[in-house]
């Protein structure tokens, strides 16, 4: 099949004494694609790259050989093979086309409409050489992604891709909570734990427990149904801070040993990929003793929006370092505390500690804190009413 794409085919009509003879030694001179008899002539098909075999052994067999038929790209081909510039024409335009099929034409970013942030990204983009003309099997989407999240902090996500001669950047952009809507849902207050209350302000809404009342997780603590005193409900958003007092436990564990991965330098190296053939590109060079994480991405080769089957691999490799950190039963200690301390200030923050009590527990691996607490917050939380 390959032959006959290269070589084309080519008919003979041959004419000799002996027929039955020239078709034996036919068949084992050349590939026949078609062979018969008709009339006393010999009519056989062959590749473009056995015609001069066919007539030569025709030559020696004092037989007469016309080409009646030649088919294929490379006989149309020879037509033109005289005309240099023809070729120099087709073959700039060809290069043209595959150039402007992979170079930036437009940058295209999508998921935030502030200008601000709009304007940020693009000159963020045009410091990494991102613009009209670049070509775009040689940027490194994956760092152009990482540099995107950590460049501002209005950009929550980042993705960067192509799509085309479109460089495409996907963005999500933190977004301050709007519960102005949510303030109009209908919905009751429901225990949020189990626990005692102890203090209730209600501003809308129908209390349901009593003071000093144990209530359980889910139970209802404030109506958001309102019976008015024409015999019609009404219903509310129900807003109130019920108090109660509860019982916590939490526990705290330090080993005297302990390993941590850190992720160190990052490098990054290309391929080529020729249909399933990977070839490494020169890059940064890699330690064969270190631990990577590699993350790959793959930039496809087009021509007239036709994806080839050659594109451009990248590969990010972050160094994973471990080590091995000792430590003392005072310095186990001291960090557990440290750990507390935290955990009351940023997590107890919002809550009053009533009362607390820790014990200790030593051995031979490390240390742990268990940590009984009294607690008083708010342990009312929000329930829709799905009205039928």
């Amino acid at each position: 099949m390959i032959d006959r794409l290269l070589s084309g085919e080519v008919t003979f009509k041959i004419d000799g004494f002996d027929t039955s003879l020239l078709c034996d030694k036919l068949q084992k001179v050349c590939k026949v694609i078609s062979l018969y008899t008709k009339s006393d002539s010999v009519y056989l098909t062959t590749t473009g790259f056995h015609e001069k075999r066919v007539q030569k052994l025709c030559e020696a067999s004092s037989c007469v050989c016309e080409v009646t038929e030649r088919k294929g790209t490379i006989f149309k081909a020879k037509k033109y093979f005289g005309r240099a510039g023809l070729f120099a024409g087709a073959l700039l335009m060809s290069a043209l086309i595959f150039y402007l099929s992979n170079v930036v034409m437009k940058v295209e970013i999508n998921g935030t409409s502030d200008q601000a942030t709009i304007k940020e990204i693009r000159e963020m983009l045009r410091e990494e050489g991102v613009k009209a003309g670049v070509y775009i099997p040689s940027i490194n989407f994956i760092e152009l992604s990482n540099r995107l999240f950590t460049h501002s902090d209005n950009i929550a996500w980042a993705s960067v891709g192509s799509r085309g001669s479109v460089i495409v950047v996907n963005v999500s952009t933190p977004t301050p909570k709007n519960d102005s809507e949510e303030r109009r849902i209908p919905c009751n207050i429901i225990a949020s734990r189990d626990a005692v209350v102890v203090d209730a302000e209600v501003m809308v809404g129908q209390l349901s427990v009593l003071i000093g009342e144990a209530v359980y997780k889910g139970q209802m603590l404030v109506s958001g149904i309102v019976d008015r005193q024409n015999g019609i409900a009404r219903y509310y958003h129900s807003y109130a801070r019920i108090t109660g007092r509860y019982d916590e436990t939490v526990e705290f564990r330090q080993n005297f040993a302990e390993e941590t991965v850190l992720s160190g330098k990052k490098l990054y190296r290309k391929s080529l990929n020729f249909f399933e053939l990977e070839i490494p590109l020169p890059g940064e060079l890699l330690d064969q003793n270190a631990d990577y994480a590699v993350r790959k991405q793959t930039t496809s080769v087009k021509l007239f929006g036709i994806t080839l089957p050659v594109s451009v691999n990248t590969y990010e490799y972050t160094e994973r370092i471990s080590s091995l950190a000792l430590y003392s039963p005072e310095e186990a200690q001291k960090m557990l505390y440290k750990r507390l301390e935290n955990y009351e200030k940023n997590i107890l923050g919002d809550v009053k500690i009533i009362e607390r009590s820790i014990s200790e527990k030593k051995s031979e691996s490390g240390i742990m804190l268990k940590v009984k607490y009294t607690l008083e917050g708010d342990i009312g939380r929000d329930s829709e009413i799905y009205i039928k």
